[in-house]
């Protein structure tokens, strides 16, 4: 079984992401396309469904992208787990900065804001990675698939 594990290549990754992309946006276009204030007041449990389904399927998709990521930078060349552990230190490091900067400046200046603390950090993280390794491929003399 380990072996088995072991050659696991992570097949259908860039499908799989679109496809999970697709889907945690879905609950938005369903709720826009249907009657949601008839649904919430007459079938919660459906309401809650419509939510909960595609949202899981979507977590499930970015975890097994994520696992897939993960494995095929381990068994992959050196050059490019250094550019992308490189990258995932610069990443932490600004939005560690981030988060102190928006708590400074929430608290102080929008109370309210402090509810989308986590979705500004999360665009924040996603940018300051993919900088980062453009970067630092270019430092290093890759090309970027």
């Amino acid at each position: 079984m380990e072996k088995r594990l072991s050659k696991f290549s992570f097949p259908y990754t860039n499908h799989l992401l679109i496809f999970s992309a697709v889907m945690i946006f879905l609950p938005v276009i369903l709720l826009n396309v249907l009657n949601t204030k008839n649904i919430i007041d007459t079938q919660p449990l459906l309401f809650k469904l419509i939510l909960m389904i595609p949202t899981l399927f979507a977590a499930l998709g970015f975890v097994y992208c994520m696992l897939g990521l993960h494995f095929k930078l381990l068994r992959g060349d050196e050059q490019r787990l250094k550019i992308h552990f490189q990258s995932l230190h610069i990443t932490f490091t600004a939005t560690i900065i981030s988060l102190f900067v928006l708590i400074f400046v929430f608290i102080n200046f929008a109370p309210l804001m402090l509810n989308w603390i986590m979705v500004i950090l999360a665009v924040v993280a996603i940018i300051s990675y993919l900088l980062a390794s453009l970067i630092l491929q270019d430092k290093y003399k890759i090309k970027s698939k």
